[in-house]
C-alpha cells in the first residue's frame, strides 16, 4: 500500500492498443502542424484537429466563421498537400464545439465626461422631437456634474 503513484505512461507502456492510440495521436498532431503551415494566419490558429481517412482529410476548426473561410481555401489546400506528398482527394471541414466557451476580455468601462454630457444636453435642447430630446437628456445625466 506504500506504493508511490505511477505515471500514466508507465501504466500504458505494455498495452499494444494504448501504444497504437498514442502513435495515432502523435501522427495526427504532426499532420495538424503541417496543415497549419500551409494555411494563412489568422485562420491557421483556429484549426484544432486534423484526421486523415484514406484520401479524405477532415479538419476541425473552433467556429463556423472559420469553417466557412477554410472551405473557400479547401481546393488550394488540396493542391498544396499533394505537392507535399500527402494524397488527399477531398477536404471536409467541421466545427469542433468547445466544452468551455471562449471568454472575451472586455475593455474598461468608459465614463461619460462632464464636458461630453454638457454637449449632449446642449444638443438635446436643439432637438424638436420630444422623445429624442428626453432620451438625450437622460443620457446627459450620466456625465456626473452637468454644466447646463
Amino acid at each position: 500500500m506504500n506504493q508511490r503513484p505511477r505515471l500514466i505512461t508507465e501504466l500504458f507502456k505494455g498495452k499494444q492498443s494504448f501504444r497504437e492510440l498514442l502513435s495515432q495521436s502523435r501522427e495526427q498532431e504532426r499532420l495538424l502542424q503541417q496543415i497549419r503551415l500551409l494555411i494563412p494566419a489568422p485562420l491557421n490558429a483556429h484549426c484544432t484537429a486534423a484526421i486523415k481517412k484514406q484520401t479524405q482529410l477532415v479538419i476541425y476548426v473552433d467556429s463556423s466563421t472559420w469553417a466557412s473561410r477554410l472551405r473557400f481555401l479547401a481546393r488550394e489546400l488540396t493542391r498544396q498537400l499533394k505537392s507535399h506528398n500527402l494524397a488527399v482527394d477531398r477536404i471536409t471541414v467541421r466545427v469542433l464545439i468547445n466544452a468551455k466557451p471562449v471568454v472575451t476580455k472586455r475593455g474598461p468601462i468608459r465614463k461619460l465626461t462632464p464636458e461630453n454630457a454638457s454637449i449632449i444636453n446642449q444638443t438635446a435642447d436643439g432637438i424638436s422631437d420630444p422623445l429624442l430630446r428626453a432620451a438625450l437628456k437622460r443620457l446627459g445625466k450620466h456625465g456626473g456634474k452637468n454644466k447646463s
